[in-house]
């Protein structure tokens, strides 16, 4: 995700699998699961859990808000699994650039397309939030 001071909103920009050495690779019994995470693959999520992905990541800035002033700025992601009746379960917030939002590096993110007609990696979506942020005078608000 992407909380945005300058735009009011909360972009969902990307996710990704976690790709784990030998229990998502084909060993064939050679070794004991190690759940050793190796890398991320980026994915497009099934269309109708966006809106619910969507609510999560509103959500949870929200509350950051009220518990934490200022609240979320900049990239953050929530880490969580889809179980098979497709309930999504968050177990770890992670309040910097992680793979989610990381993967995308160079060709940018496919959800960044929806907000701004072209894909945006983090680093161009960040540099994009200071740059608006200075023109318009709200720079305080996405620095602290």
């Amino acid at each position: 995700y992407f909380a945005s001071r300058v735009y009011g909103r909360v972009e969902l920009f990307g996710m990704d699998i976690r790709y784990e050495s030998n229990v998502d690779g084909r060993t064939f019994n050679l070794a004991e699961p190690t759940f050793v995470v190796v890398g991320n693959l980026p994915i497009v999520l099934r269309e109708s859990l966006l809106p619910m992905v969507q609510r999560y990541g509103e959500e949870f800035s929200r509350v950051v808000s009220e518990l934490v002033p200022p609240g979320m700025i900049g990239p953050y992601s929530l880490e969580s699994i889809i179980k098979d009746d497709l309930t999504i379960v968050v177990f770890e917030f992670s309040g910097r650039i992680v793979a989610g939002t990381n993967v995308y590096m160079g060709i940018g993110s496919q959800y960044s397309v929806l907000y701004f007609d072209r894909p945006m990696d983090m680093g161009e979506r960040i540099a994009h939030e200071l740059v608006t942020a200075a023109k318009s005078g709200k720079l305080h608000e996405v620095v602290t």
